[in-house]
C-alpha cells in the first residue's frame, strides 16, 4: 500500500512538472509554425513575449504560396526573372518561386484587377508581342502586335480585359499615343499636341474619369482626352518638392500622386486630388487642387512602376504605410508615414534612407480578385 502511494506521488509530481513547464520551453519548430500564421503587429507582439520566442522567429518561417491559395487575395510583389518568377510578401521573410513558362522574356507594363499587361520582343525585333496574363487563373489573352518605331514608353488599361469596355493605351514619348479595343485587329495611333513645358515621367499613366493623367518629371501632371484626335496636353503643378521618382494611384474614385525623394530629401510625399464640381461642357478641369496627405489612417499603399493600389488594413500594424518594390535580405521594405522611416516587419531594419537596399526589377504589386478562382475566361479572345 505504501509503495503504491509513493509511486502515485511520484507520477503526480511528474505530471505537475509537465503542466508547470514554461511557455518559453516550447519547441522552436512549434513556435516557428505558430508565428508563420501571424502578420505585422501580431508577429511583433509574439517576438516580444520572451527571449526564446524571439529567437524562434530567426528560423525561416514557411513562406506561403501565392498562387492557387487563399494568400493570393493578399497583395504581394511579383518579379519576372529567368527562369522563375519570384513572389515577396510584405510580412514574411523569404520568397516563393514558381515557374510560369508563359512569362519567360516578358516585361511587365501594367497591372490591375489581378491581370498583367506584358510585352515581349519578337524574333525579328521589328514587332512587339503584347498580351494579358492572369497568374492566378493562367489565362492568356493575345493582342495585336505593335511595331518598334511606335514603341510605347508607358502603358495602361481601363478595365479587366474580359470586359467589353476595356481598352489599352500606350504613350510614345509625349506627342503620340496608341489605343486598341476588343475586336480591333490593329492599333490606332493619335497625336497629342506637344507642350514644351511638360515632359512625362516613366510613371505609368492612369485613366481617371474619362481622361488620361500622366505625371511629369518636374512635379507637374499632364492630362489629355484619349477620345480626341488630335488631343492636347493640359498641365497642372502638383508639387515643387525635389524627387527622383513618382507614381500615380487610382483607387475607389480617388487619385493619389506620390513623390519619392532624392538622395538629399528621402521623404515620400503623398498628395490627393480634391474633387471639384465641373459643368457638362467642362471636359478638362480649369484648376486642380492637390492636398498633402500626412496620414493614410487604416489604409495601405502598394507602389511600383508596374502597378500601384490603395488597400484597407487587413492586419494590425500594417496601416499608414507605403509598401515599396525594395528588398533587403529577402525582407520587403516599407515606408512608414508615422515615423518617416524605411522599415521591415521581419528583422530590425530601420533607416532614414534606402542605402544597402535592393530594388526589385521587372516587378509589380499584384492581388487576385475574389472572383478569380477558376479558368472561367480560358476561351476569351480579344
Amino acid at each position: 500500500m505504501a509503495e503504491k502511494i509513493v509511486r502515485y506521488s511520484k507520477e503526480d509530481r511528474e505530471t505537475k512538472q509537465e503542466l508547470d513547464r514554461s511557455w518559453s520551453d516550447l519547441l522552436p519548430e512549434l513556435l516557428c509554425l505558430v508565428s508563420s500564421h501571424l502578420l505585422a503587429g501580431d508577429f511583433i507582439t509574439f517576438r516580444s513575449i520572451c527571449k526564446s520566442w524571439r529567437s524562434s522567429t530567426s528560423l525561416i518561417r514557411p513562406v506561403p504560396p501565392f498562387i492557387d491559395s487563399p494568400h493570393s487575395l493578399s497583395p504581394c510583389l511579383m518579379s519576372i526573372g529567368y527562369p522563375k518568377c519570384k513572389f515577396f510578401h510584405p510580412t514574411y521573410y523569404g520568397t516563393c518561386e514558381t515557374h510560369i513558362p508563359e512569362l519567360l522574356g516578358a516585361r511587365i507594363r501594367f497591372s490591375k484587377y489581378g491581370w498583367l499587361l506584358l510585352s515581349r520582343d519578337e524574333d525579328d525585333y521589328n514587332d512587339y508581342n503584347i498580351f494579358f496574363f492572369n497568374p492566378f487563373t493562367k489565362v492568356k489573352i493575345e493582342l495585336p502586335n505593335y511595331i518598334e518605331e511606335r514603341a510605347f514608353t508607358t502603358m495602361c488599361f481601363s478595365s479587366p480585359p474580359t470586359s467589353p469596355n476595356c481598352f489599352v493605351l500606350g504613350i510614345c514619348g509625349w506627342y503620340i499615343f496608341g489605343i486598341i479595343k476588343p475586336g480591333e485587329k490593329h492599333w490606332t495611333y493619335r497625336i497629342i499636341f506637344e507642350n514644351s513645358k511638360f515632359e512625362p515621367s516613366h510613371c505609368n499613366p492612369i485613366l481617371y474619369e474619362g481622361l488620361c493623367y500622366c505625371l511629369g518629371k518636374k512635379g507637374d501632371i499632364g492630362v489629355f482626352d484619349p477620345n480626341s484626335n488630335p488631343s492636347k496636353w493640359t498641365t497642372y503643378y502638383v508639387t515643387t518638392e525635389p524627387h527622383r521618382r513618382n507614381y500615380l494611384v487610382e483607387s475607389d474614385g480617388k487619385l493619389l500622386a506620390l513623390f519619392e525623394g532624392n538622395e538629399e530629401e528621402t521623404l515620400i510625399h503623398v498628395f490627393e486630388l480634391l474633387p471639384k464640381l465641373q459643368t457638362i461642357k467642362e471636359i478638362k478641369p480649369s484648376k486642380m487642387v492637390w492636398r498633402r496627405l500626412r496620414n493614410l489612417g487604416n489604409r495601405m499603399l502598394y507602389i511600383s512602376l508596374g502597378g500601384s493600389f490603395l488597400e484597407p488594413v487587413v492586419a494590425r500594424g500594417t496601416g499608414n504605410k507605403i509598401y515599396l518594390p525594395l528588398i533587403q535580405h529577402n525582407k520587403n521594405i516599407f515606408y512608414s508615414l508615422s515615423t518617416s522611416m524605411y522599415q521591415s516587419f521581419n528583422g530590425d531594419y530601420s533607416s532614414t534612407n534606402t542605402y544597402n537596399v535592393e530594388e526589385v526589377q521587372n516587378c509589380c504589386w499584384i492581388q487576385a480578385m475574389p472572383t478569380q478562382t477558376s479558368n472561367q475566361d480560358q476561351d476569351f479572345e480579344w
